[in-house]
């Protein structure tokens, strides 16, 4: 029984097409950059610009005696009131100041201030890099109303893929077990599309970045 023509054309594209091989899709490229890259070539002053417009708040001091000085005076003029602090290289670096913290977990419940260190901050995004590595571990972050970071210049890194890179050549294969990204104020806008902040974390993101370049 003889085909239409135009039905024996068709199926005779599609033996073709079957028998006829594609070429592979080419691997995806994982590590190249997919923005612009800042002019600026500070990353102190391009973590900043990115940070502040999280609505974040950015204090740079030159060394850890302005850092105690500076901090007293933010936490005086806040009126901030039950202010934690766990790490121990932390606790040493504020004892000189007029500081008044809890370095114990009795009272965690009436916390509404958490100071910590970071694993770096990422310029880019104008983020925090934390995990659970560190005596703060996953709650000083996250409870308080406030959170209070201390960094210092060498933790910067430009984008999230050199943060990672920086915690995997810190850890090597104990990688925490945590490891999260705070931009700014924790905020929602889920209800009637009303931005809220605080609503899962911090309403308040300080950074005090130290200036350790001469080190």
């Amino acid at each position: 029984m003889a085909l239409n023509p135009s039905k024996e054309a068709i199926l005779k594209k599609i033996r073709q097409g079957l028998t006829r091989r594609n070429a592979l899709p080419p691997e995806p490229n994982f590590t190249s950059d997919i923005y612009t890259k800042s002019e600026e070539e500070d990353l102190s002053v391009v973590f900043a610009q990115q940070f502040l417009q999280h609505k974040g708040e950015f204090y740079f001091v030159e060394n850890e005696k302005e850092l105690c000085e500076v901090v007293a005076k933010v936490v005086s003029v806040k009126q901030l009131e039950n202010i934690f602090v766990w790490e121990k290289a932390l606790i040493d670096m504020l004892a000189p100041s007029s500081l008044v913290f809890d370095t114990s977990e009795k009272d965690f419940a009436l916390a509404g201030v958490g100071i910590t260190g970071c694993e770096a901050l990422i310029a880019r995004t104008g983020s925090v890099l934390i995990s659970s590595a560190n005596l703060s571990g996953r709650r000083l972050s996250i409870y308080p109303h406030v959170h209070i970071v201390i960094a210092k210049t060498s933790q910067l890194q430009y984008d999230i893929k050199d943060g990672l890179e920086f915690i995997r050549t810190t850890y090597g294969a104990n990688i925490p077990s945590m490891i999260c990204l705070e931009t700014g104020p924790s905020r929602t806008a889920d209800i009637e599309k009303t931005l809220v902040l605080g609503a899962h974390g911090p309403k308040e993101l300080l950074v005090f970045l130290i200036d350790d370049s001469a080190n």
